[in-house]
């Protein structure tokens, strides 16, 4: 599916590991010979797929994603650090506060200490000077989740 055209919020919204979301993009025709290739490989892992108990999502019987299971933890000021297990590179992690959206993270390269993209309205540059201090203190704890979702060893650069 191609969404270049759409807003975080839309694209939330044609998710297409989802029933609802399959529905809405193909009503819209926003569907690709890709996205059929995608589900068909999601139906067949759920059908003869190995080792899925060590998989970091569980899958139904028509391709849909049923469960993600990420890596995380909370600190002290509502904030919780995690690991998506179906995130691209490069290696990051995703901070939330308590409270807010989904949307608003801060997210940090773990090679490089860095966030990356826009802040939220929650994250000052103190806040952030303080988020990427924490990065660096537990680097060995998110790069180990980061490595056990998607491989390769991560090394902090900074």
């Amino acid at each position: 599916m191609k969404d270049d055209d759409l807003t975080p919020y839309e694209r939330a919204h044609r998710n297409l590991s989802i029933p609802d979301g399959w529905e809405l993009a193909e009503s819209e025709g926003r569907l690709e010979a890709e996205d059929v290739l995608n589900r068909l490989v999601s139906i067949a892992l759920y059908e003869f797929g190995e080792n899925k108990p060590d998989w970091p999502m569980a899958l139904d019987s028509q391709g849909f994603t049923t469960a993600l299971v990420a890596e995380g933890r909370m600190f002290d000021g509502g904030i919780s650090v995690h690991v998506w297990p179906n995130d691209h590179p490069p290696p990051h992690v995703h901070i939330l506060k308590k409270c807010e959206g989904d949307g608003l993270s801060v997210k940090i390269n773990l090679e490089t200490g860095e966030s990356e993209g826009d802040l939220p309205p929650w994250a000052d540059r103190k806040q952030l000077k303080n988020l990427k201090a924490l990065v660096v203190e537990y680097h060995p704890l998110f790069a180990g989740w980061w490595t056990k979702n998607h491989g390769g060893a991560v090394v902090l650069l900074a």
